[in-house]
């Protein structure tokens, strides 16, 4: 084994314990997150794997054909743009605002521990409150059905947090039953639809700044017109939420939803 394998393996291992690292304080610090766990897994395989190469001082890679070797360095490089094209357009669309009045703005639920707004839900929450006060006629829609973890619906503990912070109770709609962001716009759709008959119905959409991309393909999707305005997400968590949007969007372009 040559020396700038053996740093490549240290390389390795010093990535596999920041993933390990991160997956552990955000257990520690925030408790189940998902997808969090592909950072524990990818982590662990990482210093597995490069910890038994240095201790045998055995490249199995080095083993390999050369032109498998070479297919999966194509492979994994075109993967890599890939993942880096889509991030980018992720992360410009977190911080678009869209000018212009909208018929209705939709918030996006997040998730309750219990009956406990979570930090990511709060930070939509407060954002449509400033939202309001820019457009304090316009009707809100908030969408979150109830999880099997949750003590009352998304949508409920939205409007009540929107109401104690100042937001006209008469001006906020309930969409309760969704259970995904596909379906936060398709319920919220058939919702309107019995209150409005306009065809063309304009929306902001207000969700954290990773989840707004996404968002806006599945709004527009279902037939609304979009406008955007996204808010922060958790500092801490952004790395976990970011890496796993980048699926969630591919899910999204490939199947519809």
């Amino acid at each position: 084994m040559n020396k700038k394998v053996k740093w490549m393996n240290k390389v390795l291992i010093f990535i596999g314990c920041i993933f390990v690292i991160y997956y552990l304080a955000l257990r520690f610090f925030y408790g189940k997150i998902a997808f969090s766990e592909t950072f524990f897994i990818v982590g662990v395989l990482l210093i597995a794997y490069n910890s038994i190469s240095l201790k045998k001082e055995i490249s199995i890679w080095d083993k390999i054909p050369k032109i498998f070797r070479s297919s999966v360095f194509i492979l994994f490089s075109i993967c890599l743009v890939i993942f880096l094209f889509v991030e980018c357009i992720i992360i410009y669309n977190g911080f678009v605002h869209d000018k212009g009045k909208p018929d209705y703005v939709v918030v996006l639920g997040a998730g309750l521990r219990g009956s406990r707004i979570t930090t990511a839900l709060r930070c939509r929450l407060d954002a449509a409150v400033e939202y309001n006060k820019l457009y304090p006629e316009v009707p809100i829609v908030v969408s979150g059905g109830q999880g099997p973890d949750e003590d009352l619906s998304e949508a409920e503990a939205m409007k009540n947090y929107l109401i104690t912070n100042g937001v006209n109770e008469e001006l906020i709609i309930e969409e309760d039953k969704s259970t995904n962001t596909y379906e936060n716009f398709k319920f919220t759709k058939r919702k309107l639809k019995e209150i409005d008959d306009k065809k063309n119905i304009t929306i902001t959409v207000i969700t954290n700044n990773f989840h707004m991309y996404r968002a806006k393909l599945l709004a527009e999707d279902i037939g609304f017109k979009c406008l955007r305005y996204p808010s922060p997400g958790h500092k801490a968590l952004a790395v976990n939420f970011y890496v796993r949007e980048f699926f969630a969007v591919i899910k999204a372009i490939v199947f519809g939803y």
